[in-house]
């Protein structure tokens, strides 16, 4: 029965470990995820999507009602549905790029390459080329999953990025369910 304790307790070890890569675009990916959940950001788009075209379709109108000057109303509406299409496309871009540009090369070794992370009873366990890190439990603040990734945020703009494509060892649903209970519990402690 000793044996199958320590086997249980190995084939958990497996199942709470997960082995993967960060590349530059997974940066830039949790960047975006950053910015969808920024307000600011969030009002800034809106009002360059709905707003301003809507506005910009009005005059559209006027002119086609008013003054029945229906190619001028075409124009201005090419304009209105480049400007709502046009726009935050670039300021999507125009974010991307400025991440590309903050991150310095240093700070790059740092958070790419690959990883493992290993779920213990009191610390989430982080290998990489630098070394072994050991976050308590308390420090984390919640684990999001997305479609593509999943993301341990250690404080409001700061995470560990798993990118689901570059798993090569263990169970990404696993390995979220343990951290979500591990985060659990330490919060239920506090």
């Amino acid at each position: 029965m000793g044996a199958e304790t320590k086997s249980t307790r190995h084939h958990d070890r497996h199942m709470n470990e997960i082995q993967y890569e960060v590349r530059e675009q997974d940066l830039i990916a949790f960047n975006d995820h950053i910015a969808r959940e920024s307000a600011a950001l969030q009002k800034q788009l809106h009002r360059h999507q709905a707003q301003v075209p809507g506005i910009i379709v009005l005059v559209s109108l006027l002119l086609w009602f008013y003054y029945r000057d229906t190619l001028s109303a075409i124009y201005v509406s090419v304009i209105a549905l480049a400007w709502g299409f046009g726009v935050p496309a670039y300021l999507r871009w125009s974010l991307r790029k400025e991440v590309k540009k903050m991150y310095s090369q240093d700070v790059k070794d740092l958070v790419l390459g690959r990883f493992s992370l290993r779920v213990e009873r009191s610390d989430l366990v982080e290998t990489s080329a630098q070394g072994e890190t050991r976050t308590p439990w308390s420090e984390i603040l919640r684990i999001e999953a997305t479609k593509k990734y999943a993301f341990i945020f250690l404080g409001p703009e700061t995470a560990l990025i798993i990118p689901r494509a570059t798993i090569a060892k263990g169970d990404l649903h696993q390995f979220v369910r343990a951290v979500d209970e591990r985060i659990a519990q330490a919060d239920a402690a506090v």
